[in-house]
């Protein structure tokens, strides 16, 4: 009997609160005729702050990668926002018979415009973007493993994990620019879920001494062949009004 009647009092104040918003919605604001000709509508323009659930995520499932990234972005515009993104990342791979641990950080600074005509009363974007990336980060060869396919000697395909090659590389960093599509949609007053993806083409890094940077944090995986990378997040931020402006 008691869970229910806590039930009922939260059935209640839910129905309150719907009702509450109901009628504040449909408040009418009267206008002088005289004053129609002078009025605009007015933009509310937002600065939204949030993270990457896909990092966070896949950091507690995942015992070799560590990172998080911060979003930001700030409406200038009815449809034009400036973006800055922010993150750390800790990563140890395998490739080719090589095992690493890239660290560092990396932002990304740049805008999206949004090409979806809203209803009155909503905010949801779908948009296009460009950003200009940069990372600091650090490389250590853990190990390799030489594949000796000789017929005169037995391979062991031990891996090295010490001597030639091995060890930290520091003062690394890459640059490249990073083509951006997404959509963010409102799922609750102030509170917006987002995902895009992303294209980047590189443009330099500093090599690490008899090695690669085979992965860069922000931009993704790397090869020598290739200069493109792709990735995506998955971004849960709320949303700041900040001042109006006026519609053109």
């Amino acid at each position: 009997m008691r869970q229910m009647r806590i039930w009922l009092l939260y059935i209640k104040l839910l129905v309150a609160a719907q009702l509450l918003i109901a009628q504040e919605n449909e408040e009418i604001i009267s206008i002088k005729p005289s004053d129609s000709l002078n009025f605009e509508e007015k933009i509310p323009l937002r600065l939204r702050l949030g993270i990457d659930l896909y990092r966070i995520i896949f950091s507690q499932v995942n015992d070799d990668y560590k990172g998080f990234e911060v979003v930001g972005d700030f409406q200038v515009s009815e449809d034009f926002f400036l973006a800055l993104e922010l993150g750390d990342i800790k990563t140890t791979k395998n490739v080719d018979q090589v095992n690493f641990t890239t660290s560092g950080s990396y932002f990304k600074l740049g805008f999206d415009y949004n090409m979806l005509e809203n209803l009155k009363g909503m905010n949801n974007n779908i948009y296009v973007g460009l950003r200009f990336a940069s990372s600091s980060h650090s490389q250590v060869l853990n190990s390799y493993t030489v594949l000796d396919r000789s017929r005169f000697w037995p391979s062991s395909d031990l891996p090295i994990e010490s001597g030639y090659a091995t060890g930290e590389r520091l003062n690394l960093n890459a640059r490249w620019l990073e083509f951006v599509a997404g959509f963010k949609v409102q799922l609750l007053k102030n509170i917006y879920m987002g995902v895009s993806l992303r294209l980047n083409r590189l443009l330099g890094d500093k090599m690490p001494e008899n090695f690669d940077n085979v992965y860069i944090p922000g931009f993704n995986k790397k090869t020598e062949e290739n200069k493109f990378g792709a990735g995506f997040n998955y971004t849960l931020t709320y949303s700041i009004p900040i001042l109006s402006k006026n519609k053109k």
